[in-house]
């Protein structure tokens, strides 16, 4: 039993995910279109996608964390697309990749939600 006037799902349906390769190659191909926005700990590549979604991928590079770190760093960046899609904007493909990802206590998922939304609002 869910509130009918909520206009987002918390749920990440798989439409709004980038995981085919052949739409992940056509979003790089696009290279004159894709706005890019980065802080220290992520880069974020924008590209219009003509749709009422917005679409997402994370990634992160091999030799900047074991698999764990990197498996946990991208499970945040999900974790926060899902709760935070009302407040980013729809239309767009993003293509979020994670610069540094310290596993210690101290950066925490509200540091990871800050730095993301941050960048968000640029959009």
């Amino acid at each position: 039993m869910g509130n009918c006037d909520r206009e987002y799902s918390l749920k990440l349906y798989s439409k709004e995910r980038l995981k085919l390769r052949n739409d992940i190659s056509v979003f790089f191909n696009k290279k004159n279109s894709i706005k890019r926005l980065s802080n220290f700990y992520y880069t974020i590549f924008i590209l219009k996608n003509n749709r009422s979604y917005s679409r997402f991928a994370a990634a992160i590079k091999r030799n900047k964390a074991n698999a764990v770190c990197r498996n946990r760093a991208k499970r945040i960046v999900r974790e926060v697309y899902r709760l935070e899609k009302s407040k980013i904007p729809m239309g767009y493909d993003y293509f979020i990749i994670i610069n540094k990802f310290d596993d210690s206590h101290s950066y925490s998922f509200n540091n990871c939600k800050k730095n993301l939304l941050k960048l968000f609002q640029k959009v």
